[in-house]
């Protein structure tokens, strides 16, 4: 436990040393600590993935995150460390900070702001800033499931470089491209525990521009399943997803993710 606390602490001071994954981050993979009678509660998770872009891609990454709870205040900080190979060419690709507070108005509500920080140089994602606020709806809560709705808003800033574009698509002017916009955020989860075996998180994801609703807007999905080996140890199997329906860049609109790991909890 003392491990994997150092451990998440450190990387998440590393980040700040770095250039601040995807436009979507799905937030409900990290601890829902108000659920249980824990002070603290943490997961440590290295993996490997592949994905199909521009050439054969292959990555070693680190994804941690702790929460803490106090009465009706709980505070979430999870991080991601990822590097990667491109084709023969070795490059540190990404990773994001997500910091969260929750202030727990009652058994069925509760207040989530948060700030979020990420880089994914695969896609050309140099920097992403976000900050926002969610309402979160325990919608039911029982001993092995729990079904939450949440809905607010964000505020962004993203730059965007060509180094994720096919060459065929690549335009005579390259330059960065900068944008700043206010966004709707809202999102469904639902989790379930089999006994002590496996674990089951599914959710999905909305986020329109509130100032073009329904031409610009994000959809993101994922199911995680993990079995647990033993109660601080399991196996894990995510598949992440992300549809953009107005990239700044010619990039895929529908980008897939898929992640086997380790998870070390505590």
């Amino acid at each position: 436990m003392r491990v994997s606390f150092i451990f998440t602490l450190l990387s998440c001071l590393l980040l700040f040393h770095q250039k601040a994954n995807a436009q979507v981050l799905h937030t409900e993979n990290f601890n829902v600590i108000i659920d249980t009678t824990k002070v603290l509660k943490g997961n440590f998770t290295p993996s490997f993935r592949y994905r199909n872009l521009k050439e054969d891609f292959l990555e070693l990454a680190n994804t941690a995150d702790v929460s803490f709870r106090f009465g009706k205040h709980a505070f979430t900080v999870a991080n991601r460390i990822e590097y990667s190979f491109l084709g023969d060419e070795n490059i540190l690709s990404g990773g994001f900070l997500y910091l969260e507070y929750v202030n727990i108005q009652s058994k069925k509500i509760a207040i989530e702001p948060f700030y979020q920080m990420h880089w994914n140089e695969v896609r050309g994602l140099d920097n992403k800033y976000a900050g926002g606020m969610n309402l979160r709806w325990r919608a039911l809560v029982k001993n092995n499931t729990g079904l939450y709705f949440g809905i607010g808003s964000l505020y962004e800033f993203e730059r965007w470089n060509y180094s994720g574009v096919p060459d065929d698509l690549l335009p005579i002017d390259q330059s960065a491209i900068e944008v700043n916009r206010l966004r709707g955020n809202s999102y469904v989860s639902f989790k379930q525990s089999f006994g002590d075996l496996f674990d089951l998180d599914i959710s999905g994801y909305y986020q329109p521009n509130l100032s073009d609703f329904f031409k610009n807007h994000r959809l993101a999905s994922s199911f995680e399943l993990t079995y647990n080996i033993t109660k601080y140890i399991g196996l894990r199997l995510l598949y992440q997803n992300i549809y953009d329906s107005a990239p700044l860049v010619p990039i895929d609109k529908l980008y897939h993710d898929v992640n086997f790991g380790i998870t070390i909890s505590f």
